[in-house]
C-alpha cells in the first residue's frame, strides 16, 4: 500500500513540475533572467560600472522576446480585459526605456540613465502587480 501511495504522489509531483507549455517554461526562465538583469543594472548604476550596466541592459532586452511569444491570456485571469494589449504595451515600453538607457549611457548622462532605469522598473512592477491582482 505504501508503495502505491508513493508511486501516486511521485506521478502527481512529476505532472505538476512539467505542467505548462514550452513557451511558458521559457517565459518563466526568461523572467528570472530579466529579474537578475534588473538587479545587476541597479548595482552597476550604484557603483557607476558602465560595462556591467550595458551588459545587464542587453540581457534585459534579450529576454523581452519570450514575453511576445506567450499570450498574456494564457497566464492572466480570463476576467482581465485587454490583457494582451496591456502586456504588449509593457514590453514595448521596457524596450523603449532600455534603448534610451543605452543611448544615455554612451552619452555619459547618468541622470538620464537612472531615470530610464526607474521607468523600466515601474513597467515591470505595473505588470507584476496586475498579475497578482485577482
Amino acid at each position: 500500500m505504501k508503495k502505491i501511495l508513493i508511486a501516486i504522489m511521485a506521478i502527481m509531483l512529476s505532472t505538476s513540475v512539467f505542467a505548462g507549455t514550452k513557451e511558458e517554461k521559457l517565459l518563466a526562465s526568461d523572467m528570472r533572467m530579466m529579474l537578475d538583469a534588473i538587479v545587476d543594472m541597479q548595482k552597476a548604476a550604484y557603483y557607476n560600472d558602465t560595462r556591467v550596466l550595458k551588459a545587464a541592459t542587453n540581457r534585459l532586452i534579450g529576454g523581452l522576446d519570450s514575453m511576445k511569444a506567450v499570450k498574456a491570456s494564457s497566464y492572466l485571469d480570463k476576467n482581465q480585459k485587454y490583457a494582451e494589449k496591456f502586456a504588449e504595451k509593457r514590453v514595448s515600453m521596457i524596450r523603449m526605456y532600455a534603448d534610451d538607457l543605452l543611448i544615455s549611457l554612451e552619452a555619459g548622462q547618468i541622470d538620464d540613465v537612472i531615470s530610464d532605469y526607474h521607468e523600466i522598473s515601474k513597467q515591470c512592477y505595473s505588470c507584476h502587480l496586475r498579475l497578482r491582482r485577482k
